[in-house]
């Protein structure tokens, strides 16, 4: 590595310095066409035995990553103890792959459970298409991830992890606030953040590290929750547009690391 590379791989997680530009504020600074369709929420995600982020010699190897870590991979940041997240959208879509000796990965996005009535199940319980190619049910939980001053992000689950979203709806919809007159109320999804952390899990399909998912504090204890408030407003806004989306792209380089596809 030369030293100029070295320097760069060094500063690159360094926060910029503010000094010299803050001249710019309220002026033209290069973002003038920059829209929300322009941009793609990361994706949270554990890393498994066979992520790249662990594989040595694979692009997106971190020396630093380790087996259970949940890590941000559009921005290459670990959080090993966990997050906070504050769900702001629940989506479901039925992702189309194709079989993981192809090494082709994702081939479609289906918004609607209509792709299921093309499909046959296989030996496993899998929904296949006439083409071969199967379908994967998975649930997208977009939200702000705390950990990382309420970055947004979006973390998706399928197959055994379907469970896990369930939980965190279950828990959501489970909440009861009291009106002044007396009567009880649902409130929104972002109500209450929620602490996520990895815990190991296994079938006779295999093992691997899964999502855990308790209550966290109300969006209310939070020192700036007017103004994160009035953000989650927006992009919940958005996302029902569709004008932002999760990096779903990004899966490919992990699909077929845990039960053909389905821990992500």
């Amino acid at each position: 590595m030369t030293k100029e590379l070295a320097k760069a791989e060094q500063a690159k997680n360094l926060p910029a310095a503010s000094a010299d530009f803050s001249a710019f504020d309220g002026l033209p600074s290069g973002y003038e066409n920059v829209t929300a369709r322009d941009l793609l929420i990361p994706r949270l995600t554990i890393l498994q035995g066979l992520s790249p982020q662990v594989t040595r010699g694979q692009p997106e190897y971190d020396e630093e990553a380790k087996v259970g870590d949940i890590y941000d991979v559009g921005l290459q940041q670990r959080f090993p103890d966990g997050i906070i997240f504050i769900p702001v959208y629940y989506q479901k879509q039925w992702l189309e792959w194709a079989p993981r000796s192809s090494g082709k990965g994702l081939q479609g996005i289906h918004d609607t459970d209509a792709i299921l009535q093309q499909c046959e199940k296989d030996e496993k319980g899998k929904d296949v298409l006439p083409n071969g190619n199967y379908i994967s049910e998975t649930a997208q939980l977009y939200g702000l991830n705390a950990s990382a001053d309420f970055r947004k992000s979006f973390i998706p689950m399928a197959s055994t992890q379907l469970k896990k979203a369930r939980r965190l709806l279950t828990l959501a919809t489970s909440e009861k606030l009291t009106r002044d007159d007396g009567s009880q109320f649902t409130p929104p999804l972002f109500y209450r953040s929620y602490v996520m952390t990895s815990v190991p899990e296994s079938n006779n399909e295999g093992n691997w590290m899964g999502w855990k998912i308790e209550r966290g504090a109300p969006l209310t204890e939070f020192d700036n929750w007017k103004q994160l408030l009035n953000d989650i407003k927006e992009f919940r806004e958005s996302l029902a547009e569709g004008t932002v989306k999760g990096d779903i792209a990004s899966m490919e380089r992990e699909a077929g690391t845990i039960i053909d596809h389905d821990v992500m």
